[in-house]
Formats: structure tokens, C-alpha cells, sequence
């Protein structure tokens, strides 16, 4: 069971600009072939991690890409996908554009914590 949160533009402050634990983002998009590739390992993650990490997706639309017209993407600088950020009190500390497999992930994400 995966314990991964979707994350929206519109409920992204509060599950983690304003999350007490540190938040995972993985920003992808549909017909990735990296972003399809980390997903399990995320999903597998988010249940090793929890009271640690929260893990959450957030879904850019191709229309958002091409018009630059999501707010968040904008304001993070997402230029590729996946992106992955992780936000320790509401700030980004820590970034990686492109795919990770499992060991790297773990270290990603251990240097965070």
C-alpha cells in the first residue's frame, strides 16, 4: 500500500509549505519514462518513511508546460521532469531533476533528513 499523497496547486500550501515533517515533491508528467520509472520506488518509500517523510506527487498537465501557467511550477523552477524537492520548514533544502534508482534515492533523501 502506498502511502504517497496527490498534491494540487490549489492544497500545495498546506500539505507542504505548512507540513511539520518533511515533504517529498515529485513534480511529473504524463508520458515521462523517468517519472514512470521512480514511482514505484516512491510508493515504497512512502511506507518506510512514515512519521520521517511525507511523499507526495504533483501532476503537471502538458497545457501548464507549454504555457508556463501553473503557479507553483513557476515559482520552483520546474523545468524537467521529474523533478523531485524535498521542503523542510516550508522551504525547499534540498533538489534533483531526473530519475533515481533505489540507492540513490535513499541517499537523496537520507541527506535531507
Amino acid at each position: 500500500m502506498s502511502n504517497v499523497i496527490n498534491v494540487t496547486k490549489e492544497n500545495f500550501q498546506k500539505e507542504v509549505v505548512e507540513c511539520e515533517l518533511p515533504v517529498l515533491v515529485d513534480f511529473y508528467a504524463d508520458g515521462c519514462g523517468p517519472c514512470e520509472f521512480i514511482a514505484p520506488i516512491l510508493d515504497e518509500l512512502s511506507e518506510e518513511y512514515i512519521g520521517k517523510l511525507k511523499i507526495t506527487k504533483f501532476y503537471v498537465p502538458m497545457d501548464d508546460v507549454l504555457n508556463n501557467s501553473n503557479e507553483v511550477v513557476v515559482k520552483y523552477d520546474v523545468m524537467g521532469f521529474p523533478t523531485l524537492l524535498i521542503f523542510k520548514g516550508g522551504e525547499v533544502a534540498h533538489s534533483h531533476l531526473g530519475s533515481l534508482d533505489r540507492s540513490e534515492l535513499l541517499s537523496f533523501v537520507d541527506a535531507a533528513l
